[in-house]
């Protein structure tokens, strides 16, 4: 169910950037319009959940979807340009809402699953792009009701067809909304933000709002009844789509072998002391969406090699495009939108798993994040730049020349900022040496000290990574439990969202994973 509703509406903002934006004159005329709506509509989901304590819940999600399928329905049918302008800016503040919920249901996978479904969805959204082209008017007008009513009734499913099952659906992400509540003007912590991987944040948002703004200003006329942009654009976005889940898949799955067995570890579910654990039911529910926990594998190598693998071919499509060759200009602009279609992917999964993983105030920092990258309004203001400025050819090859060298100089800085990451580290594991003999008591701190860095960007509680240490020291359940004065089955539930986390199934891949670090 996440993955058909993931999957719709990805496929209703692809087909609304690049069919309506293209080929109906009402939303190429008001774009300006469009994309200030899903702006704005973003920011007001960020304040009403950090100032207001306001939340997507279910019932406002169901009539969010019922309301973007009604808004799609009168557009369709609507006769004047005005109208239809005005059921698509609906349309569009209603997919404000559904992007900001389906960015915190995904937070609630780790790498190792999210990134295979985000890339299979992108592959799905690519076919209903390709079949709504080829069908024209007649399955583009039916998909921009259908698709969005499609998405948020799936999320309305996912999240339980109970009042327990939104219940523990609330509890399991108390950890994406910290700090918000009515009226709350806290700080959020610097050690969060720190812990956020900035550097790659920075790269993606920039390069995807270049490669929007770049694609909405050469929509008109190069998209419009293009069919060799399109079959090229789609054609890149499957290749490198399919890359990067089968990539992900292979990375996460190499040197994982041993059986799968809990190893005393406890069922998952609620805290058998009746203590509220959100980290614990927050991984129960990951595993139950299809998808494990954390991964033993950093993954943040692998993002930054899907990055690299997108710009430069971003950076070739560009290239080609203000070479000015003859009979290259739309398949090198199907290259831009294929580029694009993957970094707004990686958008979806970095900032989703990245602010999770933090513990930062999800929705209105995913919203941020969104509004900073621009993957999906900036073509709308792309395409108003277009239209009020005249942008004509000469224009296009000097900002695809602009965009080329904006691009390097990012590459440049982050490989700096890299080497200068690497070379303090280095250093301060030089300053760090002691110049006497450890005592065996140094060492143990030394190593305790060491394995709660490699737990810290898990995600575990201070009473997880505690059992975990003790585990790595050697200590049975049972010794554990009489240490901490809580019960045997509380060390077990603790040790198996642990295991969950960590990517791992019993003691032995827990041990091995300590050992290799």
């Amino acid at each position: 169910m996440t993955f058909l509703g993931f999957s719709s509406l990805l496929a209703w903002l692809q087909a609304s950037n690049y069919l309506l934006l293209a080929r109906d004159a009402a939303v190429y005329n008001g774009s300006a319009a469009a994309c200030a709506v899903f702006a704005i509509a973003l920011l007001l989901c960020g304040l009403l959940n950090r100032l207001l304590g306001v939340e997507p819940r279910r019932g406002l999600l169901l009539g969010t979807a019922l309301a973007a399928g009604a808004c799609g329905i009168g557009y369709a049918a609507g006769g004047s340009d005005g109208v239809r302008l005005l059921f698509f800016c609906l349309q569009m503040g209603c997919g404000a809402v559904l992007v900001v919920s389906w960015g915190e249901r995904l937070a609630l996978f780790g790498y190792r699953a999210l990134v295979p479904l985000a890339c299979a969805a992108g592959l799905c959204s690519a076919a209903v792009l390709l079949a709504c082209s080829l069908a024209g008017t007649a399955a583009m007008l039916p998909a921009v009701a259908v698709l969005p009513a499609c998405s948020g009734t799936c999320l309305f499913v996912t999240l339980g067809d109970s009042a327990a099952g939104a219940a523990k659906d609330i509890r399991g992400r108390t950890e994406h909304t910290a700090g918000s509540g009515f009226l709350t003007f806290e700080p959020i912590d610097p050690a969060s933000l720190r812990r956020l991987p900035w550097m790659l944040v920075a790269v993606l948002c920039l390069c995807t709002f270049a490669a929007s703004l770049f694609g909405g200003m050469a929509t008109n006329p190069y998209l419009t009844n293009s069919g060799t942009v399109t079959s090229s654009m789609l054609a890149l976005t499957a290749v490198g789509l399919a890359l990067m889940g089968t990539g992900s898949l292979r990375y996460f799955s190499a040197g994982r072998t041993g059986n799968a067995g809990d190893d005393g570890a406890g069922r998952d579910g609620e805290d058998p002391e009746g203590r509220p654990e959100g980290m614990g039911v927050h991984a129960a529910r990951r595993r139950a969406g299809g998808g494990g926990g954390g991964c033993a594998r950093d993954p943040l190598p692998l993002m930054q090699l899907m990055a690299g693998l997108a710009l430069i071919l971003l950076v070739g499509g560009l290239l080609l495009f203000s070479m000015k060759l003859p009979d290259t200009m739309t398949t090198s602009l199907g290259m831009v939108l294929g580029a694009k279609n993957c970094l707004v992917v990686l958008c979806w999964i970095v900032f989703a798993r990245e602010i999770a993983d933090a513990r930062l105030p999800f929705i209105p920092c995913f919203a941020l994040l969104v509004l900073a990258s621009g993957a999906l309004y900036v073509p709308y203001l792309g395409a108003w730049v277009n239209k009020s400025r005249g942008i004509g050819f000469e224009a296009l090859t000097c900002t695809a020349t602009a965009i080329i060298a904006f691009v390097a100089v990012l590459a440049i800085l982050y490989m700096v900022v890299r080497m200068r990451q690497m070379g303090a580290g280095q250093r301060a594991l030089q300053e760090a040496a002691p110049s006497e003999p450890l005592s065996l008591e140094d060492i143990r701190k030394a190593l305790r000290a060491h394995r709660l860095a490699l737990m810290e960007p898990y995600g575990l509680t201070e009473r997880e990574q505690q059992i975990v240490a003790m585990i790595v020291d050697g200590q049975t359940l049972g010794g554990i439990a009489e240490e901490l004065f809580i019960t045997e089955r509380t060390v077990k539930f603790h040790s198996k969202n642990a295991y969950d986390k960590l990517g791992v199934h019993n003691k032995k891949e827990l041990m091995q994973m300590f050992s290799e670090r």
